[in-house]
Order: structure tokens, then C-alpha cells, then sequence
């Protein structure tokens, strides 16, 4: 296919110095139809919309086709030059609008999460395209089209693009000409769904998101059943010697590393409780590596992340220690579908449960309302004070922003546990390491003691 060839006309954007990534626009698929008189071939004008951290740029547009497809001579391919590890590159799809007084009618969109591509491989991807991806609207919903891209990374040595976390992130501004401009890149990076207004939807999308973190549960739960029923879950490869042939086999086996790990700290925690918070935060460091240890071994190639010890040895040897990754069409999709169905069962029968804690819960309630009203002729109703369109609003918008600042640090929490942002999971883990070392040679028992005497002599004496 032709819009397959290599792009011949490359647009270099952006400020960052870590190195560059290289993108194109193959093509769309599916794209309702956004224009009228579609039966006289009138169909949607279709261009897509690139927003990467200081910058933005958009496609062509393909005239009157659900399905364009961006040819190699056209305008499709960017080289966006990185500024941070952590930073998304945002796609969108609108229908163009010539009219200068209306605004391109938007499709949907798709942020593409960078942190665990490999340097050097090129990446053919498509993704399905919603109207947001920040919570759970598109839960259910049918995608509005897809979009595939093709996507290579360039990127400075490994310990560069680490140390580059230790700064704060600056603001970044993107300048736009006008309105329809501004609204372009606005759709593009938040999506067409306001979480911030009120509304039941908004409250149920976070509610949703919430039940989506009993991954996370289930995760963790494994990792913790594991530890304690030592089960086998480090690799370990032996020779075995062969009498008979003089010769040498290797044999793969399964060490329950961790289990014996938690077993020797937790008899040094219980005869010296000095050692508590040390251990403490090299817990806090050895569950980042467990997590790392099961995602890395996860059958469908696409979840892996990147280790702890490909970090490790990034830092040390200040260069990538792997080479381009190689994905096989349709790799290990038995053990992907086997393992995806058994996450589903596990979700299902926990929703299952909660359902029912839900209504023992609405009946318990009933029945207790039942009473009060039962005891006399007391009013217990409320009366409002003021009329208000909608009544609700004024007890469930709080619920819904506590909601929304919840899911707000859950997406932070799980994306450093399960390694999603690889380098701040290395570094939190790396640094309780090191906490764990030097709190190691502290005499706490010492140190607590004086302080108490300080805290006394002064406040009391």
C-alpha cells in the first residue's frame, strides 16, 4: 500500500534536547460521518491533530472519505523534539470547516503513553479513538473510528533522560492564531468531555475509574499470597550434569526469592526493632521491583515495561543496554487471552459481590427508615429554604470534586506501582534503597531517646 512507503517531507518541531521522536500519520478507518448529504458524497474532511508538549502540528486534510489515508508526499510526518521522559503525545481526528465563523466538528481522540517504547524500534500502531480517555465515558461506547501511525523513537543515553526527572517540569504555552485554532488543541489534549462540570454522568465516570483500580487490588493480593505460600516466582537456571554423556544441562527453574527475603527480614525486625525503618522504606523499594519482576513477565508483549535492572544498568553504563524490540504478529495471543479472561472473571465476581453488599445495604436501610417513621407523628422531612433547579447539585457536586481529586492520586499511585511511568518508579525505588542503606547505620534507639529528653527539657522545663 502506498501510504505505507516512507514519508518524504519531515516538519521539525519543538524545544527539547532528549532526543526526538519521529511520527506519521498513515491513515484513518471507520471515521463517522460528520457532514449532511452524505448520499450525494458528501463525507467527512478528515485531518488529524499532533499536540507534544511545546508544540503542535496537523495532517493534510483527505476531502469526503471515512477512511483517508495520508500519502508519503503529503503533510503527515513530525519529528518532535522531546523535553521530558513522562510527556504524552496527543491524537485527534476532526472534520475540517472551511467556514472561518464555525469550528471543525472533532471526532475523537487518543493520548499515546511514550515512557515504555524502546529506542530505535519502529512502532506501526493503531488505536481506537473516543471522545476522552482522562475517566470512563467511553466505557461501552463504540469507538468513533481508529487511527494507525507509524512511530519511532530517538532518544539521548538512558541515564540522561533519568537525571532529567530530578527537575521540575517548566510550563510550556502553545500559541495559536484563533479561536478555532485554540479549540483544536484544547480538544485534542482534554477531549470533549468537561469532568469538572456537574453531572450524574461525571460522578458515575468516577465511580467507574475507582472499580477500574481493583486491577491494582488484585495485583498486589497476588504478589501478597505468593510471598506467603512461597511460591515460586524469581528464574533460576542450574547445570545439571549428565553422567552417562559427561555433558551439561541447564534447567529453568522458579526460586521463591521474595519469600525467603521476607522471612529473613522479618525475624532481624523482630529481634532488633532499630532495623524498622530501614526496612520500611526497602519495602517500599523491593514491592517496586516485584511489580516490575511480574509485569516483565507478563505473555502479552505490548504490558511489559521496562525493569529495574535494564535502569540499573542504564545508570551504571550510561547507555541503552538492549537493542530494538522485536514484536511477532500475534505473539503468545493463547496466553494473552487466557490471562485477560482470568482478570475479567476475577473483576466480574468482585463487582458481583459488591453488588450484593449494595442491596443488603439499600435493605438494612429501608428497614430502618421504616422504624423511624413508625415512632409518631415527628416531621423529619427537610424543608428547602431555596428553590434550585437542580436540588441535588448542591450535596453531590462536592461528593463528585473529592471524587475526582481521589482518582487524581490513585492515577498517580498506580502508574509509579505497576510501572507505567518506568523512570519515576525507578528512582522512588532506587532512593528507598539507598534510604534503606544509611538508615541502616543509625542508632535509633539512641537518637529517639535524646530527642524525647530534648522535647521534655524544653516544653516542660
Amino acid at each position: 500500500e502506498e501510504s505505507i512507503a516512507q514519508s518524504r517531507n519531515w516538519i521539525d518541531i519543538g524545544s527539547g534536547n532528549l532526543g526526538k521522536i519521529f511520527l506519521e500519520i498513515i491513515g484513518c478507518d471507520g471515521l463517522p460521518n460528520m457532514d449532511t448529504g452524505g448520499a450525494f458524497g458528501n463525507k467527512t474532511d478528515a485531518f488529524v491533530s499532533i499536540v507534544h508538549e511545546d508544540c503542535m502540528a496537523r495532517t493534510d486534510v483527505i476531502a469526503d472519505t471515512l477512511s483517508p489515508r495520508f500519502m508519503p508526499w503529503s503533510q503527515r510526518a513530525f519529528i518532535f523534539n522531546v523535553m521530558r521522559t513522562s510527556s504524552q503525545l496527543f491524537l485527534a481526528v476532526f472534520d475540517s470547516d472551511s467556514n472561518p465563523f464555525s469550528q471543525h466538528d472533532f471526532i475523537g481522540r487518543v493520548s499515546v503513553d511514550l515512557s515504555n517504547f524502546r529506542n530505535n524500534t519502529v512502532y506501526i500502531l493503531i488505536y481506537n479513538l473516543y471522545k476522552t480517555a482522562k475517566c470512563e465515558p467511553r466505557r461501552g461506547a463504540a469507538p468513533l473510528g481508529s487511527i494507525k501511525i507509524r512511530l519511532r523513537l530517538e532518544l539521548e543515553d538512558e541515564r540522561t533522560l533519568l537525571l532529567s526527572n530530578f527537575e521540575l517540569p517548566a510550563s510550556v504555552y502553545v500559541n495559536v492564531e484563533s479561536k478555532k485554532d485554540f479549540n483544536v488543541i484544547h480538544k485534542t489534549v482534554v477531549g470533549n468531555v468537561d469532568l469538572k462540570r456537574y453531572g450524574l454522568g461525571n460522578i458515575n465516570s468516577y465511580v467507574n475509574e475507582l472499580w477500574s483500580y481493583l486491577v491494582v487490588y488484585y495485583f498486589l493480593e497476588d504478589a501478597f499470597v505468593g510471598l506467603l505460600l512461597w511460591r515460586g516466582r524469581s528464574n533460576l537456571t542450574l547445570p545439571v550434569p549428565l553422567i552417562p554423556s559427561f555433558t551439561v544441562q541447564w534447567k529453568h527453574l522458579t526460586f521463591p526469592l521474595h519469600s525467603i527475603a521476607a522471612f529473613l527480614i522479618a525475624i532481624s525486625v523482630v529481634e532488633n526493632p532499630d532495623l524498622l525503618p530501614s526496612v520500611s522504606f526497602g519495602c517500599i523499594g523491593w514491592l517496586l521491583v516485584a511489580t516490575s519482576e511480574k509485569r516483565s513477565k507478563n505473555p502479552n508483549p505490548w504490558i511489559r515495561s521496562k525493569s529495574f535492572g535494564y535502569f540499573l544498568l542504564s545508570l551504571i553504563l550510561g547507555k541503552h543496554t538492549t537493542g530494538p524490540q522485536s514484536i511477532e504478529p500475534n505473539e503468545n495471543v493463547d496466553a494473552i487471552e487466557a490471562n485477560s479472561t482470568s482478570w475479567m472473571k476475577r473483576v466480574k465476581d468482585a463487582e458481583e459481590k459488591a453488588n450484593q453488599r449494595a442491596i443488603e445495604y439499600a435493605k438494612e436501610q429501608e428497614e430502618y427508615w421504616s422504624e423511624i417513621e413508625s415512632l409518631g407523628d415527628g416531621d423529619i422531612s427537610t424543608k428547602a429554604g431555596l428553590f434550585t433547579i437542580d436540588p441535588t447539585r448542591v450535596y453531590l457536586y462536592p461528593v463528585q470534586e473529592w471524587l475526582g481529586i481521589i482518582c487524581d492520586i490513585l492515577r498517580v499511585v498506580r502508574n509509579v506501582i505497576v510501572w507505567e511511568e518506568p523512570h519515576y518508579s525507578f528512582i522512588i525505588a532506587f532512593g528507598s534503597f539507598i534510604l534503606a542503606f544509611v538508615l541502616y547505620f543509625l542508632p535509633w534507639g539512641y537518637l529517639i531517646k535524646w530527642t524525647l529528653r530534648v522535647v521534655a527539657w524544653v516544653i516542660f522545663g
